[in-house]
């Protein structure tokens, strides 16, 4: 798959899938437990929720502006700086004290808001048609880390306790900036016109951003839905081991779409990430407690990565085709503001409809509200595409 880049981009893109797989598979720890880790400081599944998505409102926060500030003054220094909050942030939650001392460390580690800055770097850097599989290349590593997550949260935190796991995502990002600390990243040339109005952002950016908040929102009520359901239906030692197959499926078909989609085929591929993600709605939350099925929960889940893992790959490169090259990292950052205000959303979201009590009521209610939400963000696609594919901005004014 690295064939195609050169020798530094080889080692730049390493280096931005470094940094990003130590800090998301920290992130991924902490996913099956987070819903227990929460109950040990309180009983209410609203504040658990506001915990487990007070993350993305930080990095709701922060997107944008690390983004613009990146286009002006470079990726790689922004990019360092942003780990220092992540750091702390798991710090703190590492031994929180109360549910409010959790909520604070999620918050200040969301702070660290290096997502747009790490793929405007990797976008800026290889040729628009070799985009797409950049972030496949991306992708993998991300997917394992998702993977290898999932299976040792709970057991590591069954040994050390699950505050453990918060220390070892601080670890895990510090030790990230070693090698990252060491790439050599050539800023491409602009022009003084360029630098002048670099950081301008696209109105399309936008609407873009709009899927991107309906999808994190919906991705987040799914995994505040999946321990609860998971543990109930596979045991508390059982279920994270039943997703490895579903990840496994998503990634391998992802990343074989990724090269369809370099082919001029992005909208193509944004279109049918959405339509399988929902498909995936009711076989993952309606059919399985309504039938007491716990088969139908595997094909949803199945569905749902095929369909979420399309999605993370593509959207970007979609978005940069609609994006000048000097204002790769500002339009990146508002789509990624409204994807990770999404995740705040969507965690508060599932702790009002999902519950800890799985009612029939609430899963339907729940059902509606996710196909409506994907719906939406069908339409919101069409709006700047018309279904067609983009033609790369120029790269001058």
């Amino acid at each position: 798959m690295m064939r195609g880049f050169d020798t530094n981009q080889k080692n730049m893109i390493g280096a931005v899938a470094v940094i990003e797989v130590m800090r998301m598979f920290g992130i991924f720890l902490v996913i099956p437990v987070f819903t227990l880790y929460g109950r040990e400081f309180t009983t209410s599944s609203l504040l658990i929720g506001i915990a487990l998505g007070a993350y993305g409102l930080t990095m709701a926060l922060f997107q944008a502006p690390f983004g613009i500030i990146s286009d002006r003054f470079g990726r790689k220094n922004v990019i360092m700086l942003g780990m220092i909050p992540y750091i702390v942030g798991n710090l703190i939650a590492w031994h929180p004290f109360n549910i409010y001392g959790l909520i604070i460390g999620r918050l200040i580690a969301g702070a660290g808001a290096i997502t747009s800055s790490g793929m405007a770097m990797v976008q800026e850097s290889v040729a628009p048609e070799r985009r797409n599989i950049a972030m496949a290349i991306l992708g993998i590593p991300i997917g394992f880390a998702f993977m290898v997550g999932i299976i040792l949260g709970p057991i590591i935190s069954s040994e050390l306790g699950i505050d453990t796991l918060f220390l070892l995502s601080a670890v895990l990002g510090s030790l990230s900036l070693i090698p990252f600390s060491r790439v050599r990243y050539r800023r491409p040339a602009y022009s003084a016109e360029e630098r002048r109005r670099a950081g301008r952002i696209e109105p399309k950016a936008f609407v873009i951003g709009g899927v991107g908040f309906l999808i994190s929102l919906y991705m987040m009520v799914f995994f505040f839905y999946l321990p609860v359901y998971g543990t109930r239906a596979y045991g508390a030692g059982g279920y994270e081991f039943f997703l490895l197959v579903p990840v496994i499926i998503g990634g391998i078909i992802a990343v074989a779409a990724s090269g369809f989609a370099d082919r001029n085929h992005s909208t193509l591929f944004s279109i049918l990430s959405l339509v399988v993600m929902l498909a995936a709605v009711p076989f993952v939350f309606f059919f399985p407690t309504s039938s007491g099925s716990k088969e139908f929960f595997v094909v949803g889940t199945t569905v749902f990565f095929v369909g979420y893992s399309i999605y993370e790959i593509v959207f970007t490169p979609l978005l940069s085709k609609m994006s000048r090259k000097d204002s790769y990292g500002a339009n990146i950052g508002v789509y990624n503001t409204m994807q990770f205000f999404g995740q705040f959303v969507g965690g508060v979201a599932g702790g009002v409809l999902v519950t800890l009590s799985l009612d029939q009521v609430a899963v339907l209610r729940t059902t509606i509200f996710l196909t409506a939400l994907v719906i939406i963000s069908l339409v919101l696609l069409y709006i700047p595409t018309k279904f067609r594919e983009i033609k790369n901005q120029v790269s001058s004014y």
